[in-house]
């Protein structure tokens, strides 16, 4: 640990000195310095075709007034290192790279050099074992971490290591599981390879656990300060034979086409929200986008740049190669031209899992949107395939902020240990035909390929919660004193039909905050309120289900009230179907056994905009008493007593108000 908190203290030493100094007040120059140092020791020390001194000899040599102009000079040399060239010759430090000192600034200079001696010759020229292998990536990945945060846009550059080596012991058993000869050379990519994380972590993997021939590293990114950073990570780690490219991996003629069809395994997490308009993108072969390709020529409008990674991705792996690639919840939940590239998948490849991350992942970045990772294999499906679904909760950290800065505190568990032990040591042999519950807690599900199809690729869906809680429904509807019945068979939904109404002066608006715990409705903010639009018209014995947020449970049977009646559109209006009662339903979907299915049924592109669509709100499942029996008479006298209570305590929190504003006119009055 000694060498790791000398590097993590130099780190934060050369922070310090460039505010000290009032340097360099943008993050990005200042690692732009720091990566300069870095190349320069590297090539030192790795390349001995390249004479460039190292930098204690360049401190030794000069002075602080000579120092600035050496390490220029030094920089010049190592610029036409094989270490830091493109693949189209030019070098990743630019054609005439200098620092962006004065060389009057040479006591910053002289700061800067003994840090980077001090913090890292220990990793460079010595201590070179396995032991101290495995620090590295994660401090690198701090720093950068560091200096990137905050930025939404460089969420991309910060996936946390506890996906990164969730990700790489997955992808690392696919490529074991192919049963390569002991000299075959796996090709390892990441067409977006940021600062290098996933392709450095599978080559410690690789080399702590197998003899094998080293896989050979493909990477490639757009920026050019990002393919710097990802040669020098690597480079930290004594990989000198990855081929690390400036190149869009969207565009052909790029390095990465010399890799079509040619990768066994892409670990990746691409930049989200940017748009491709189709005519930019009608130039490119089926073969670039083999699903995308006939959308992109025909429709003439956008496709978010994840779907066409996910696309690219396939035309880029070799036949039975695997991709594990982070990405926004939409492509795995939404409709439109989402679902026709799933579509496209599952009946041509083999989806073998999905894992859903929580919202802290990418906090640092300044961004909560949920995110996946999808797993696919480049093979003909089968319908006997399973599909593992993993739900995580926790990585084991927290993001909080201090002086408006975010940082990463440990807390909890990190689920992903656990789903990836479930996914790589179950014995499919011995599952179900239905479904598989491998773990609860984190949940972890095998299903079959074609519940995958007919029912949707996100994870929460199928959680052991819900899923169990099923299993329970269906085995008391087994017995002789329970029917399976769905909500969309108890009830009828009006939402549609209910437009908005004039405002008057009696009218008044029921929002989704104005309903507490058991239909309790807050009289004081619901009389207050006074909504832009009038939303939705409703009337006494109408039940209200909030659809956003439905981990808080927010369900309200209409009091009668003396005014004219609106809800928010937030909310699913439903009527009783004949037999049932509007309280009967609300009991029943505020049971603990409606909630854990409903509460698994959400979506959305945060923890806060979470929603359950009409569809599967009506397919929540209960477990109905027949008439006749015992377990009916306990219902009904339950769902008597429910009623009672629920119209008393809205008509007792009508009467407190009113008791409220009397004694408040009272003493007004005087």
């Amino acid at each position: 640990m000694l060498l790791l908190e000398k590097f993590n203290e130099g780190l934060h030493e050369m922070r310090e000195l460039f505010h000290g100094t009032g340097r360099l007040e943008d993050s990005n120059s200042k690692l732009d310095e720091i990566t300069k140092l870095l190349c320069l020791e590297i090539v030192s020390a790795q390349d001995d075709n390249t004479k460039v001194p190292s930098l204690s000899e360049i401190l030794n040599q000069n002075t602080k007034d000579s120092l600035v102009e050496s390490l220029n000079n030094a920089l010049l040399v190592a610029a036409n290192s094989k270490l830091l060239t493109n693949y189209d010759g030019d070098s990743l430090l630019g054609q005439n790279p200098k620092f962006n000192l004065s060389t009057s600034e040479g006591a910053l200079a002289q700061g800067l050099v003994k840090i980077v001696i001090d913090s890292f010759n220990g990793y460079l020229r010595k201590n070179r074992d396995k032991a101290t292998f495995d620090f590295l990536n994660e401090a690198f990945g701090h720093f950068i971490r560091e200096n990137f945060r905050q930025n939404i846009e460089d969420a991309q550059y910060m996936t946390p290591h506890e996906a990164v080596c969730f990700m790489v012991n997955i992808g690392y058993q696919r490529v074991l599981e192919r049963n390569f000869s002991r000299d075959y050379q796996p090709v390892i990519c990441d067409p977006s390879c940021g600062v290098g994380s996933f392709l450095a972590q599978f080559y410690r993997k690789w080399a702590i656990d197998n003899k094998r021939t080293p896989p050979l590293l493909i990477g490639q990114d757009k920026v050019d300060r990002m393919a710097r950073l990802s040669i020098l990570n690597l480079a930290l780690f004594g990989i000198n034979d990855s081929k690390i490219f400036r190149g869009n991996s969207l565009i052909p003629q790029s390095p990465l086409d010399d890799y079509n069809e040619g990768c066994d395994l892409i670990l990746t997490n691409p930049p989200f929200g940017a748009r491709f308009d189709c005519f930019s993108l009608s130039g490119h072969s089926s073969t670039f986008f083999p699903f995308l390709n006939k959308y992109i020529t025909q429709k003439g409008d956008f496709v978010d740049s994840e779907m066409l990674f996910l696309d690219r991705y396939l035309s880029l792996l070799k036949p039975g190669g695997t991709v594990l690639a982070v990405l926004p919840d939409s492509v795995i939940s939404s409709l439109g031209l989402p679902n026709i590239l799933r579509e496209n998948i599952h009946r041509n490849w083999q989806v073998r899992s999905i894992t859903e991350l929580p919202a802290v992942t990418f906090a640092q970045a300044g961004t909560r949107t949920k995110t996946c990772i999808l797993e696919i294999r480049k093979a003909e499906p089968s319908l006997t395939n399973f599909v593992y679904m993993g739900y995580a909760k926790s990585l084991g950290f927290e993001v909080s902020s201090k002086k408006g800065v975010p940082y990463k505190k440990l807390e909890g568990n990190n689920d992903l240990v656990r789903i990836e032990d479930a996914f790589l040591i179950s014995d499919e042999n011995k599952f179900k035909k239905t479904f598989n519950i491998l773990a609860s807690d984190p949940s972890v599900v095998a299903i079959p390929y074609t519940t995958l199809i007919n029912e949707g690729w996100t994870p929460s869906h199928y959680s052991a919660d819900r899923l169990s809680t099923i299993e329970e429904i269906r085995n008391l509807s087994e017995s002789q004193e329970f029917t399976l019945m769905t909500l969309d068979e108890i009830s009828s939904v009006v939402t549609k039909t209910r437009r908005g109404i004039p405002k008057t002066e009696n009218s008044k608006c029921i929002s989704v905050l104005h309903v507490g715990d058991f239909g309790s409705l807050n009289v004081r903010e619901f009389l207050e309120y006074k909504p832009k639009t009038s939303g939705r018209f409703c009337t006494t014995g109408d039940i209200l289900f909030s659809k956003i947020n439905p981990r808080i449970p927010r369900c309200i049977v209409v009091p009668d009230l003396p005014h004219n009646l609106t809800c928010s559109t937030e909310f699913e209006v439903l009527q009783p179907k004949a037999g049932f009662s509007s309280h009967e339903i609300m009991l029943l979907l505020l049971s603990e056994n409606a909630q854990k299915q409903i509460q698994s049924l959400t979506s959305g592109t945060s923890s806060s905009h979470n929603r359950i669509k009409t569809k599967e709100l009506l397919a929540i499942k209960f477990a109905i008493p027949k008439i006749g029996t015992q377990a009916r008479k306990e219902y009904e006298r339950s769902v008597e007593r429910f009623t009672e209570a629920h119209k008393n305590l809205n008509y007792a929190n009508l009467k407190l108000f009113e008791n409220w504003e009397d004694i408040n006119r009272l003493f007004q009055s005087k």
